[in-house]
């Protein structure tokens, strides 16, 4: 079993678990926890059996659910599955009988069938979605719902929606924390959104905003070796660049280079 980062590190890390993971072309499975750190325990991933994937769990052959808990392992859990997802997040899916299902940081399922929420569900973020009524419904990371109604947002005004964060068709773009709560439109001004990740995004004038778990909005500093236009692959919490380095967004939206031994060029699966 190799971890890329010390062991002894992982365990201090008190608020990390494995937020997402990525693919190679060979199956192996790498994941990454919320501060950004990567790990290589072992597991392995049949890409021909993959039928459906989130930030943190991927389906193989309709009725395996993989789920990555807090210390990074990935758990096959062999129970009925439905056979097609209305939509998902990046720690949620809503079958189409209108069951949900949200995963935990434990990488335990929850089951919430028949919820009224879910039934006028309309827009799906990636740890959040937006109701009917005008809802929002955060899922934390214990997987429990929250529900919240912000104040002059109406969902027919909702023109994008990402990991945690969506912007209105007026431009003002709301942000979500990682305990659930909305945060009122940022006085920054950002350019249309091109590229998507979990806790970040890129603009249309090439700038990477981050979201920190207390829901900031953040230009951070990049990596020198960053040319924010190569980044190719995007995942819940990384991305990857043209040249096969790897890059991830910690609790506090900081950005951080990576370095592995792995030619990162063969990734073939990633967690959005």
């Amino acid at each position: 079993m190799k971890i890329i980062i010390s062991a002894i590190l992982f365990i201090f890390c008190a608020h990390s678990y494995s937020q997402s993971y990525f693919v190679l072309e060979s199956g192996i499975t790498l994941s990454v926890d919320v501060n950004g750190y990567v790990y290589d325990l072992g597991h392995y991933t049949p890409l021909s059996r993959m039928t459906a994937k989130g930030g943190q769990f991927l389906v193989e052959d309709t009725n395996i659910l993989v789920t990555v808990d807090s210390k990074g392992v990935l758990y096959r859990k062999y129970e009925v599955l439905p056979k097609h997802f209305i939509s998902k997040g990046m720690n949620y899916f809503i079958n189409e009988t209108g069951s949900l299902f949200t995963i935990d940081q434990d990488g335990v399922v929850h089951i919430n069938e028949q919820n009224t929420e879910v039934q006028g569900a309309t827009k799906f973020g990636g740890n959040f979605f937006v109701t009917d009524k005008n809802e929002i419904i955060v899922i934390d990371p214990s997987g429990a719902l929250i529900n919240q109604i912000v104040e002059g947002l109406e969902v027919d005004d909702i023109l994008l929606v990402g990991g945690q964060y969506l912007i209105t068709s007026r431009g003002a773009l709301y942000t979500v924390s990682r305990d659930g709560k909305m945060i009122s439109p940022s006085e920054e001004r950002v350019g249309p959104i091109t590229k998507k990740g979990g806790n970040y995004f890129i603009d249309s004038f090439g700038h990477l905003y981050t979201i920190s778990q207390d829901g900031s909005l953040k230009l951070p500093s990049l990596p020198l070796a960053l040319k924010v236009s190569s980044i190719s692959k995007l995942g819940s919490n990384y991305f990857i660049d043209t040249e096969g380095k790897l890059y991830t967004v910690d609790l506090d939206g900081q950005v951080w280079e990576r370095w592995l031994d792995y030619d990162l060029k063969t990734v073939k699966l990633t967690s959005l």
